[in-house]
């Protein structure tokens, strides 16, 4: 028999990242009201990973801590727990999800983003991290109520959110994850969380368990990018510009590779464990942030016509889904078939283009890698020194 199980009192809150999005949506049902740039920081947010495998169509560029292993964290620090269910069969993640929809919860799902058809993206743009809030399903209309980060929640069918589940293809397929939340009754005192995060953050980073990731990582990057146009031709040699800005500038990050989120982190942790000194590290973190900026505007630099032209769709379309203004959907999509064409154009012109236009394009790229290094590895330090 159909069932109908919707969380009638449900408040959907809007953000920038799906996790700390999705966290934030979740305890503030319970009355635990955070802001999304908290749960960032408790989950010792800021970081930086270069990541590429064979199977991927180019590298990934993240930075911000990306194990959901560190959402369990943020669980404990704020006095609660957590656990992290997955599963191979999309039945049994479908019975899962219902049952802590029956107990009257929402459920934080991990979702392949590529598969949510809201989010109007290609059919290639795979990532399956991505988190959102279920609240309800009705059976009978098909319809399945959805928080993400927009400012107003989303409705999608039944098949729609099981294959988005369900999906196998890398990176990091969702394998029908779940993250059941055991909410406090109320709110810790912060101060040893918050404390234990920042160390947390500052550790990964200046002492990374491997070498393409913290500021080792950044400097790999470095040593990388100038071989890309030998690595990667055409389409894929787009896929590492365009990947450089979207994961720097957009994708949830609120601009300058989520340092600006974290310098806000620092402002509010600042007050909590009453250390004022973070204040001048939350500063130079909106300076370093600039400098992220940066690096992401010289992968699509306004020198390369069609380069400019598509990061402007993407900053376009990433507004439009945020404000989810009437015929979103419709202006997305076109936003996206545009895009597919700039896209293409740019590749042939990469391709075609001059060995020494190319290497001013990476030059480019490398010379902002190289000053975020400096820039980024010096607030880290000075962060690290406060808190010992």
């Amino acid at each position: 028999m159909p069932e109908k199980l919707i969380i009638e009192d449900y408040t959907h809150h809007s953000g920038h990242h799906c996790w700390t999005t999705s966290l934030k949506n979740a305890f503030a049902f319970h009355g635990i009201d955070l802001s999304e740039e908290m749960f960032f920081g408790l989950q010792a947010g800021a970081g930086f990973m270069y990541w590429y495998m064979k199977m991927m169509l180019s590298p990934f560029i993240g930075t911000r801590t990306g194990k959901t292993e560190s959402l369990i964290k943020v669980c404990e620090r704020i006095g609660g727990g957590a656990t992290l269910f997955e599963t191979s069969s999309a039945k049994r993640g479908y019975d899962e999800l219902k049952k802590i929809l029956r107990d009257g919860e929402p459920a934080f799902v991990f979702t392949d983003m590529a598969l949510l058809p809201y989010l109007a993206l290609p059919g290639e743009a795979h990532f399956g991290a991505h988190s959102i809030i279920v609240y309800g399903i009705d059976e009978e209309k098909d319809i399945v109520y959805v928080s993400d980060a927009a400012r107003k929640p989303l409705m999608i069918t039944i098949d729609d959110l099981n294959k988005a589940r369900n999906s196998k293809h890398p990176p990091y397929a969702p394998k029908n994850k779940l993250l059941k939340i055991k909410y406090p009754p109320k709110i810790k005192n912060l101060n040893a969380g918050i404390i234990e995060a920042i160390k947390e953050c500052c550790d990964n980073y200046l002492d990374p368990p491997i070498s393409n990731m913290g500021y080792k990582g950044i400097m790999k990057w470095a040593d990388l990018v100038m071989d890309w146009p030998k690595q990667f031709r055409g389409l894929h040699l787009f896929g590492c510009l365009m990947s450089t800005y979207i994961y720097i500038e957009e994708s949830g990050s609120n601009g300058g590779g989520y340092r600006n989120t974290y310098a806000q982190f620092l402002k509010e942790a600042s007050e909590i464990i009453q250390k004022p000194e973070l204040n001048d590290i939350a500063k130079l973190f909106e300076e370093v942030a600039e400098y992220w900026s940066n690096l992401a505007l010289s992968s699509l630099p306004d020198s390369w016509p069609t380069l400019k032209k598509f990061r402007e769709l993407a900053k376009e379309k990433n507004k439009i889904f945020e404000e989810l203004p009437t015929g979103a959907l419709k202006k997305m999509q076109e936003i996206m078939e545009e895009s597919d064409k700039v896209m293409r154009e740019a590749a042939k012109e990469l391709d075609s283009a001059k060995k020494a236009d190319i290497d001013a394009l990476m030059k480019g790229i490398k010379d902002n890698i190289l000053i975020v290094y400096e820039k980024d590895k010096l607030a880290f330090e000075k962060l690290k020194e406060i808190v010992g």
